[in-house]
């Protein structure tokens, strides 16, 4: 658990702390008053404490330059020069974080913060690991408003100025996680460890960190961050992979998350468990890009804002690792062919826990290279009551599932149910790309009927806008046959 601080009530710890380690002392020997005591013979004034506020500021600005630890130190000389170097903000201009102790770091950084108000400040980060770089920086990303600098040393040593940079902690709105084996041989020494950038050319208004790690950071090491949307991008073939178990336990670290962007690499492997589960109350857009693990992310989030879903390349044709034993997880009873019927079950089952636990309002669903089985689509269909927007790309779905789009007349499938039923009730966009299963008279069908009942009945929630491309079994006489129905509702 990320414990709070105050500066003030423990200061003196933080210099204790400090009294420590390697702060040289020549530079307080060279400003302290050393008074000579000789039987019972008072003390001589020393000639340093007769000099005025500012000068001693002057003298004292220059012990920082060549250790900016040392206002610590100063402060505890006597009451006087606490109170100056207190109340100088100039003088912790300077915050140097080393890694290996993030939580002691974090205490130095808001003491620093503090007494440099309402001054800029530079950050020093000593660093041989660039997964300590947000556990350092974070506690100081409240005040980004204020950096003049970051400054690495150690393994690497980079620079980014802010002088040009017009970021506030509201506008630091997208954090970039890109994982990069740092082992590699062919690793460029001029990749940068850190970057600071608008999110697209020529704005101002939203700016990202973008930071290449190894791992990610623990939420224990972290404070509560503001970024509003997080992406995660994983090495590729040759890169480096993460578990979800650390993916979710990272998203505990960012209770303001909007938008949140998966890309990884197909490749499988146990799932590390127990899985936290997450609540995220503020997310509207999830994207979840070639991984082995969308069951696992998807089976452990709860999103009750959720309107815009992103599953994307999560086919595979090899057999996924499965622990699972759930209701749902039994053969596909309508058993359609497909060429991915591992990913298909997986992808399903994850979409099944995450509508059950989160009764999302989702409105656009987008399945790009992927795929459910029959009996998905239909569990799918039935719960998605606010759906607007459908898109599929190279999908192996059959008739059976264009199929779920007919209105369901009384007593077909219930035979309690007296009125006419239809799943979306509110979808207006259908998008059907290379679905080569497919065939052009089950098209034709089940959207001349659902759109001839939709017209008349919802016209407010019809379809409004068809696109069919690339499926081969939708042949230019099924176009022509559906454009009668649909007009110029049938996009080419």
């Amino acid at each position: 658990m990320h414990c709070s601080w105050t500066a003030g009530n423990d200061l003196d710890a933080v210099h204790d702390r400090l009294a420590m380690s390697d702060v040289t002392n020549a530079s307080i020997y060279a400003v302290t008053p050393r008074v000579q005591f000789a039987g019972w013979t008072e003390p001589s004034p020393s000639p340093i404490t007769t000099l005025p506020p500012e000068l001693l500021i002057e003298i004292f600005a220059y012990c920082v330059v060549n250790e900016p630890l040392v206002p610590l130190s100063l402060r505890n000389v006597s009451w006087w020069w606490q109170d100056l170097v207190d109340t100088s903000p100039r003088l912790w201009q300077t915050i140097v974080l080393d890694d290996g102790d993030s939580r002691f770091s974090e205490q130095q950084a808001e003491l620093w913060t503090e007494r440099s108000k309402p001054l800029q400040y530079d950050i020093v980060l000593n660093v041989d690991d660039p997964d300590d770089i947000l556990p350092l920086i974070s506690p100081l990303l409240p005040t980004i408003d204020r950096w003049h600098a970051i400054r690495l040393s150690g393994k690497r040593h980079e620079e980014v100025l802010m002088d040009n940079l017009q970021i506030t902690p509201d506008s630091l709105t997208h954090l970039h996680l890109c994982h990069h084996d740092y082992e590699q041989d062919d690793f460029d020494e001029d990749e940068p460890w850190i970057t600071l950038s608008p999110i697209s050319p020529g704005q101002t208004t939203n700016y990202a960190l973008n930071l290449w790690i190894s791992s990610l950071p623990s939420p224990t090491l972290l404070p509560p961050l503001r970024f509003v949307h997080v992406t995660i991008a994983e090495g590729g073939q040759v890169g480096l992979h993460t578990q979800p178990k650390y993916i979710l336990e990272f998203l505990t670290a960012c209770p303001e998350l909007e938008s949140f962007y998966l890309s990884g690499f197909p490749h499988d492997g146990p799932v590390d468990r127990p899985l936290p589960m997450v609540n995220l109350p503020n997310l509207v857009t999830l994207h979840l890009k070639s991984t082995c693990y969308a069951r696992a992310i998807l089976s452990s989030l709860n999103t009750p804002r959720l309107e815009n879903l992103f599953l994307s390349h999560l086919n595979v044709d090899f057999e996924l690792h499965s622990e699972y034993n759930e209701p749902g997880d039994s053969d596909d009873e309508a058993q359609d062919y497909s060429q991915s019927p591992w990913s298909d079950q997986a992808t399903g089952m994850g979409l099944r826990k995450l509508i059950s636990r989160s009764n999302p309002p989702i409105r656009v669903l987008e399945m790009d290279f992927c795929d459910m089985r029959t009996k998905d689509f239909r569990y799918v269909f039935d719960r998605l009551p606010l759906l607007e927007d459908f898109y599929i790309v190279a999908s192996d779905m059959s008739n059976n599932v264009i199929n779920l789009l007919r209105p369901i007349p009384p007593g077909f499938e219930d035979e309690e149910d007296n009125i006419t039923r239809l799943r979306l009730p509110r979808l207006r966009k259908l998008r059907l790309m290379n679905c080569q299963r497919l065939t052009g008279p089950a098209i034709v069908d089940a959207l001349t009927e659902r759109v001839k009942w939709t017209d008349a009945k919802y016209p407010d929630f019809t379809l409004t806008d068809v696109m069919i491309s690339g499926c081969v079994g939708f042949s230019p006489w099924d176009r022509h046959v559906l454009s009668t129905v649909l007009q110029n509702r049938l996009m080419l």
